[in-house]
């Protein structure tokens, strides 16, 4: 599958000025590129990845190239620390007696695919009853095939929203996991961006 004469203009431009540098963000590249939207830049991006001509990890893209050395960036090792199997009591404390019988990796248990996974930052409550608090971090797989009750990022006429993704009765609307916000329903356009996978959250 080749590009289209845009889409390989766009992909010559971010050869030339940012090489095998780590691509900025999409504020950014709206700016410098003169897209209106970063779901636009998102267009462009989506067919890259398709296509292998960028590669992504850990929210960064790169221009894939050998003697750059961003292949060693993907290859890094995980890091791994002690798990303890036996659990931890939220209640009533007792003594602790588990031992570490394993080793586990939270990229490695967060991200089942690596070049189509992204973070964001949550901001805002509609989705505090679903356990998830603004400045979580949730990771989400990028692709459009989701089902009923699942929690996705989603562009709904231009904006982008976290809400639980709603298909009852041959309607598809987006609900948050909070009753003091409404139900959105798509006017024009609704794109499914991603499933959320997991979430991180920092004490």
């Amino acid at each position: 599958m080749k590009l289209t004469k845009k889409q390989q203009e766009i992909y010559n431009i971010l050869i030339e000025r940012y090489g095998t540098e780590p691509l900025p963000s999409f504020d950014i590249l709206c700016k410098e590129l003169g897209f209106r939207s970063k779901n636009s830049i998102w267009q462009y991006f989506q067919k890259f990845l398709e296509l292998g001509l960028i590669k992504e990890k850990f929210n960064k893209f790169f221009i894939p190239s050998i003697k750059s050395g961003n292949d060693e960036y993907f290859r890094s090792p995980s890091l791994k620390i002690p798990h303890f199997s036996e659990g931890v009591r939220a209640g009533f404390p007792t003594m602790a007696e588990g031992y570490s019988d394993t080793n586990i990796s939270f990229d490695e248990m967060l991200i089942k695919k690596p070049y189509s996974t992204f973070s964001v930052t949550v901001v805002g409550d509609s989705m505090i009853d679903a356990g998830i608090c603004e400045g979580d971090i949730v990771v989400v797989e990028k692709g459009e095939h989701v089902k009923d009750g699942d929690i996705v990022v989603a562009n709904v006429d231009g904006e982008f929203t976290l809400k639980y993704y709603r298909s009852r009765k041959g309607k598809i609307y987006l609900e948050p996991a909070n009753s003091s916000y409404p139900i959105i329903e798509p006017q024009n356009e609704l794109t499914i961006v991603g499933l959320v996978s997991g979430l991180v959250r920092k004490y």
